[in-house]
């Protein structure tokens, strides 16, 4: 498969080869996810059945006692909700972020992607200061949902990387004349000029071998230019790296 049609255009089979890279990237940190709350089940379930056999030898006479065992399976039913709440979160925000049933451009709201987004690098930004400035006023807009998670995905998880996974990262957006902006900060290090004028070049990478295919920003930048009619912006300094992505918000088709 040529990666490049004759005219220098990524093929759409490698975009879609490059999106399915970036969700095989975020498989261990959902599994990890998943795994805790189900752990959770399997060990509660495990005390209702021997709570539940106590009860049964304990009714009568040893009243305290069977309150004591109550209690416990009270305790036992909230961590059960509370796992599968957070089961079905999880679950949730993988459909949308990969938006399986939205190949067509539909009316999306830009904070539930992001929302989504950040619960699949979730296992990333554990050590991560968070912020959201979202104005949530923001209308909803037009557009290719999953390929604007695909975007997101890519510049949180770049931003990730310049703080180490240890630093703070402020993911916000806002209203700019006729512009959706969805805005992404981070503390790291900066990025060198040297660096910066390859930015947005095709397999250009400072990330070690096995880590990044150096399309990311070249397929964002695709994704919000040739497919949404927007633009990617960023400024560089030490301690600050500022990401702007700015949507139109009443493109026509």
């Amino acid at each position: 498969m040529s990666k490049k049609t004759q005219d220098g255009e990524l093929t759409p089979q490698f975009i879609q080869a490059d999106k399915m890279a970036a969700l095989g990237l975020l498989v261990a940190g959902v599994a990890h996810e998943i795994n805790t709350p189900m752990g959770a089940i399997h060990s509660n379930n495990d005390n209702m059945r021997r709570a539940v056999a106590k009860i049964r030898k304990l009714l009568g006479p040893q009243e305290q006692e069977v309150e004591r065992l109550f209690d416990i399976v009270d305790e036992v039913c909230r961590n059960n909700e509370a796992a599968t709440e957070r089961i079905m979160k999880i679950v949730h925000s993988l459909k949308n972020f990969a938006r399986l049933d939205e190949a067509e451009r539909k009316e999306v709201d830009i904070h539930e992607g992001i929302e989504s987004t950040l619960t699949m690098l979730g296992h990333k930004l554990k050590n991560v200061t968070l912020i959201r400035a979202f104005d949530r006023s923001v209308p909803r807009i037009m557009a290719y949902g999953s390929e604007l998670n695909q975007v997101w995905t890519n510049l949180i998880d770049n931003a990730i990387a310049a703080v180490n996974g240890t630093g703070k990262i402020c993911v916000g957006t806002s209203l700019e004349d006729d512009q959706l902006v969805v805005e992404i900060v981070d503390n790291g290090a900066g990025i060198p000029p040297e660096v910066q004028a390859h930015m947005f070049e095709p397999f250009f990478t400072t990330k070690s071998v096995g880590t990044g295919t150096g399309l990311g920003l070249v397929i964002s930048n695709r994704i919000v230019g040739d497919r949404h009619g927007g633009e990617i912006e960023f400024e560089s300094k030490p301690g600050e790296t500022r990401f702007k992505v700015r949507l139109p918000v009443n493109r026509k088709p």
